[in-house]
């Protein structure tokens, strides 16, 4: 799925409720590169942004993307609403929950034109064919400190894709993500933030996801709830494995770069494949460049001066 390998870049991918959730506004541009080296593999292109509302419990944000596999090509995009509920408040320790919803649409077409004639198939008719697929997600985090533990459902309209057989391609499944993260605070210049994720269908598919990330900051101090950097540098390293059922087996590891400069970020992830596909390919490549806006480092909630979350997980 292509939205679910870009996550490690910014959680509001699998979850609307990190729409807003920091005190930043921020674009970014990813993109992928899947399975280097083999002829018309898979890429994906996103440009996103998220928005904390001024002086309001809530954010937005969303993406455009675009997503190509030989002759399979999905345009679309995202909107996404979030809103945050101030459950306790001291001056350091404050635990929020925070909901989502997301609405998607995107746009498939197939290109049928440059396959061979030679093999008959009843099915093909050799054409360019386009459907509109609407579907919506939602979310809820809960964090206290420096943890959060989040769960997100996706594909919660049963609509299914009209570009084929409702019998032989059924409604999508609703997809269950549950997410878990902690920032643990290693040197006041040094943070160590573990995370993971599982994702089920409900229907036999399940997936497995480790992820590592230490941050070494330096530059000027930006107080928020807790003391940070303007820089920071950032290494990651990610374990996909696969809990289908009746079935156990490694997918992939992925080590990455971060690098934040004021208000620049720069990320890359290099997929390495566990499987016998990557025999086939050099890889899968993933880069990310963004900037971030800063604004109100602290915000009136009802009576409270509550300081907003340190960005992003």
């Amino acid at each position: 799925m292509p939205v679910h390998e870009q996550y490690m870049f910014d959680f509001m991918l699998v979850n609307p409720a990190f729409a807003g959730i920091s005190e930043v506004t921020s674009v970014k541009m990813i993109h992928r590169e899947q399975w280097v080296g083999i002829d018309d593999s898979p890429s994906t292109s996103f440009l996103m942004f998220k928005h904390r509302l001024k002086g309001r419990a809530g954010g937005i944000g969303g993406y455009i993307y675009s997503d190509n596999n030989g002759p399979n090509s999905y345009n679309g995009a995202q909107f996404s609403w979030s809103w945050q509920a101030l459950l306790s408040a001291k001056r350091y320790n404050k635990m929020i929950l925070s909901f989502g919803m997301s609405f998607r649409g995107l746009i498939h077409s197939l290109d049928e034109s440059k396959f061979d004639r030679d093999l008959y198939d009843p099915i093909v008719d050799y054409s360019r064919k386009a459907t509109f697929v609407p579907n919506a997600n939602a979310g809820v985090v809960l964090s206290y400190k420096q943890h959060f533990l989040g769960a997100s459902f996706e594909n919660l309209i049963p609509f299914s894709d009209r570009m084929y057989n409702v019998s032989v391609e059924p409604i999508k499944y609703v997809i269950m993500n549950i997410h878990t993260g902690h920032i643990l605070q290693l040197t006041p210049k040094v943070q160590f933030r573990p995370s993971a994720l599982v994702k089920t269908n409900f229907h036999g598919l399940n997936q497995l996801d480790v992820n590592f990330k230490f941050h070494l900051m330096s530059g000027k101090e930006v107080r928020s709830v807790y003391i940070r950097y303007q820089n920071e540098i950032w290494l990651g390293l990610s374990y996909n494995q696969t809990l289908d059922w009746m079935h156990s087996a490694p997918l992939s590891l992925s080590p990455a770069l971060g690098l934040n400069y004021h208000a620049f970020t720069f990320m890359y992830l290099y997929d390495l494949g566990l499987t016998s596909l990557q025999s086939c390919h050099f890889g899968s490549h993933q880069i990310s460049i963004g900037i971030r806006f800063w604004h109100d480092k602290y915000y009136n909630w009802d009576k409270h001066l509550i300081p907003s979350f340190n960005d992003d997980f």
